[in-house]
């Protein structure tokens, strides 16, 4: 089912996943009960549930736009924002920011909602104490207090954790080894959001239906926490991956005849493997041409007297169309080039355009995905 798209100004576009709907009602059953304490008829006090509970979700909406809005203001694009059952996210692409603008964005979504929650608490005491305003305005503020509180958690995926990875990026000049950090710091964190109600039910001696909700509340939300500092150690694992790889030392060296070649000339069985022929053709992307690799077993076939008249494409299957890459990319510089330059090959040339070898891309995907 795909989500319902919300366009608000000049606010990116917003998907708004039928899991918000969960989550307004999820927080109106935990807060019934504490609101019916004063004694208000039923019907209202489900409806000021209800407000609170999609005032959360506006809440979560001008988290998640300050987010956006920071990001564009360091240069980033942003895509989209997501409300969902979780609350939200911003998805948005940077080339580069700094630290500090990184920074910057992780924060600025907390620091919306403590604004919101200085304007509620200043709402509230215009409101009248007890009145019904009041107890909207109040419960508004404390629950947006808590938003930014656990949004400043120093651990993978929470914002604080994204700050402070940032930060330890530029101090420790190790942005790998600064996400392992604060993804490990997510997984306590996740440990404890269930550790802490589990205490809860353990002092009082038994759950209550309620406390269970909570509970089970508490597990989904740590589950969304493990799963979102695993990612960030999956992708940090990745990086680290991406940041040994050398063209130099990927390029296999092979040798580089016209298809046209003689079977017979290009040597041996263990030497017609190091062989790669290459059909010249400006109009491929690339301009380089397409390239082919003999098959052994068909060139094995080929009678001997025939060899010398056969040519070297009639016996190799193709490799497809090349592309080039300089034989000093490494890195993410390396994995950038591929992308803009999509090919099954790239010959790995030297400053002065000598072929230094052949890089096959099914060889960079296997390193990446450890296979």
């Amino acid at each position: 089912m795909r989500s319902p798209t919300l366009r608000l100004g000049a606010l990116p576009p917003i998907k708004v996943s039928p899991g918000t709907l969960v989550t307004v009602l999820l927080l109106a059953v935990l807060m019934y009960p504490a609101l019916s304490r004063g004694g208000a008829e039923p019907g209202a006090v489900v409806l000021l549930a209800i407000g609170i509970g999609l005032f959360m979700i506006v809440s979560v909406l001008a988290h998640e736009a300050a987010h956006a809005v920071i990001a564009r203001a360091f240069g980033a694009t942003v895509d989209h924002i997501a409300l969902t059952l979780w609350g939200g996210h911003t998805q948005y692409r940077a080339r580069q920011m700094s630290a500090f603008g990184s920074v910057l964005v992780s924060l600025s979504g907390p620091a919306a909602n403590a604004v919101l929650a200085a304007l509620m608490s200043v709402a509230a005491q215009v409101a009248g104490e007890g009145t019904t305003l009041a107890v909207f305005f109040s419960v508004s503020a404390w629950l947006n207090l808590v938003l930014a509180l656990f949004n400043l958690l120093p651990g993978l995926p929470m914002d604080g954790g994204r700050a402070l990875e940032s930060l330890l990026g530029a101090v420790l000049k190790n942005p790998v080894l600064a996400t392992r950090i604060t993804a490990w710091l997510g997984r306590g964190i996740a440990v404890a959001v269930v550790a802490y109600p589990l205490v809860q039910i353990m002092r009082t001696g038994g759950a209550g239906s309620l406390s269970l909700l909570t509970l089970v509340w508490a597990m989904l939300i740590a589950g969304m926490l493990w799963q979102g500092a695993t990612r960030a150690l999956d992708g940090a694992a990745l990086q680290h991956r991406i940041r040994t790889l050398d063209a130099g030392t990927l390029a296999v060296p092979l040798r580089i005849v016209p298809p046209h070649a003689a079977l017979a000339a290009l040597g041996t069985p263990e030497e017609l493997d190091q062989v790669l022929l290459l059909e010249r053709d400006s109009t491929l992307p690339g301009g380089v041409g397409r390239g082919y690799r003999i098959d052994p077993d068909a060139a094995a076939s080929v009678p001997a007297e025939h060899r010398g008249s056969t040519p070297a494409r009639a016996v190799a299957s193709s490799v497809g169309p090349l592309g080039t890459l300089p034989l000093s990319l490494q890195g993410d510089a390396l994995i950038e080039a591929m992308l803009s330059q999509p090919a099954p090959a790239y010959l790995v040339l030297d400053e002065d355009r000598t072929v230094h070898g052949v890089l096959m891309s099914a060889e960079v995907n296997a390193l990446l995905r450890r296979r």
